[in-house]
């Protein structure tokens, strides 16, 4: 064929047939599975949602750029990745739209009006002829029982001349292959729903308050998401093992939780490792734990007498009031160089470098490192138990987990069961030639074994051919 007449018949065709035959196509399968494993690669390999700091420390700001375009720090929520998976759903759509009506078609296809013909013979993998002597009346009757202690329900056809008995199992297994086909895109389809409308973050909850809001990491920071509800920490508890050591080995640690709603207790649950608190489509599982210094600060200027007291948790920032000065502190520490308790703390000021500082409790006052900086005294410091949740939702998680089971069926339809047919035609007449022919869609061995022992007991008196 030439390159005109090839030309022709592609324009004949049509684009949406074309589209079509590409889709369906099993090179583009095997194509895009390839590429969803070497993504995957990629996404192992580089870590996924990290501070940006840590991207430019190890590969340098050019290849950050570079990666950063390529949306490749959080690549399994990145426009391209799922599109390439929405192109494998198109393509599963088209392979089982394309075999889905060959399947059906010998589903539902039976012996036909007229039963065993020779044209059918010939493309059966099974046939077998026995000559048989008696009355087609008795011969009827043998053969009806011993089919139906093999497959059941027997169907007749009768022609002008012959009579052939039907009979057929495991129509139902043809249907293994698409829904598994049918399993892997709802698998798929779960997964798009996850990526696009679902996150995974965390949140640090101190015993006794409640939290309106979760936090997601990314490469610029820590991202706050709503929460449609409250969530309160009532009580949090640690367990350890009863082991003659000096060192604590924690056994087991949980955190009561309460939901609010408008100021309503609605729910109240123990949130334990691998025992999570599902509400409203989010999941919360124990994760971490801590304790937190609520450290009490004295601030005082410099010719004034009145000193003020500010409460600050470590990791905080707040506002010194009448001055355009905030204070962060950093750690507190039990000893610090044999100088007894002290809280190191960062003071920020407009259009100057921050710069850190010891406040240490056995000092009355620490002199300011400028005369208009304040003087700080270590006052007091609490500590609080804090809890630490991760943070789930997925949408698409019910979806999968049906696909999966749907997997699991089209597996067992596929693997354990068959479908098998048996045709069995004889004369109406006395004596004459009884054919018996089968097929099966597998596990064929078996139904060879199955079909010979047949044709031995039907044809036991008569003479097989």
């Amino acid at each position: 064929m030439d390159e005109s007449k090839s030309k022709t018949i592609k324009k004949e065709k049509g684009i949406f047939p074309l589209l079509f035959e590409l889709f369906r196509s099993v090179k583009l399968t095997i194509t895009l599975l390839i590429l969803i494993a070497l993504l995957s690669i990629i996404g192992t390999l580089i870590v996924q949602n990290a501070p940006s700091e840590e991207y430019i420390r190890r590969y340098g700001e050019k290849v950050y750029e570079l990666l950063k375009f390529f949306n490749l720090f959080d690549m399994y929520h990145s426009w391209w990745f799922s599109a390439v998976l929405l192109l494998l759903v198109i393509n599963l759509i088209a392979c089982s739209v394309h075999r889905l009506p060959g399947v059906l078609s010998q589903m539902v296809r039976g012996s036909g009006p007229n039963g065993l013909e020779d044209s059918m013979v010939r493309t059966l993998p099974y046939v077998e002829k026995v000559r048989l002597q008696g009355s087609s009346a008795e011969t009827e009757d043998r053969i009806r029982s011993g089919i139906k202690n093999w497959y059941g329900n027997v169907k007749r056809i009768e022609t002008t001349s012959a009579i052939t008995l039907f009979s057929e199992k495991g129509r139902f297994s043809r249907l293994g292959v698409p829904i598994s086909h049918l399993s892997v895109l709802i698998i798929l389809i779960g997964g798009l729903m996850g990526s696009l409308f679902g996150f995974r973050g965390f949140v640090n909850i101190l015993e006794g308050d409640a939290v309106e809001q979760v936090y997601v990491r990314g490469t610029e920071g820590e991202i706050p998401k709503p929460l449609p509800f409250s969530l309160r920490l009532d009580d949090f508890q640690i367990s350890y093992y009863d082991l003659p050591r000096p060192e604590k080995l924690v056994k087991e640690y949980s955190s009561l939780v309460t939901v609010l709603e408008n100021g309503k207790e609605v729910l109240k649950k123990t949130v334990r490792v691998n025992h999570p608190l599902h509400y409203e489509g989010i999941a919360f599982y124990q994760s971490s734990y801590g304790a937190l210094h609520n450290v009490t600060l004295g601030i005082q200027w410099k010719g004034q007498k009145e000193k003020m007291l500010a409460r600050i948790y470590e990791g905080d920032t707040v506002s010194i009031p009448n001055s355009d000065i905030q204070i962060r502190v950093l750690k507190y520490a039990t000893q610090v160089h044999n100088y007894g308790e002290g809280v190191q703390v960062v003071l920020f000021k407009p259009n100057e470098r921050p710069k850190a500082q010891w406040v240490l409790k056995r000092f009355s006052q620490v002199n300011p490192n400028r005369e208009d900086d304040p003087l700080l005294t270590l006052e007091g410091v609490t500590e609080k138990e804090y809890t630490g949740l991760q943070v789930t939702v997925d949408p698409g998680i019910w979806v999968v987990w049906t696909g999966c089971g749907l997997m699991v069926l089209g597996f067992i339809f596929s693997f354990f069961f068959s479908h098998q047919k048996l045709w069995v035609r004889f004369p109406k007449g006395p004596g004459g030639e009884i054919l018996f022919a089968g097929s099966a869609s597998k596990n064929r061995m078996n139904y060879e074994q199955r079909f010979q022992e047949l044709v031995r007991q039907i044809g036991k008196r008569g003479t097989k051919s």
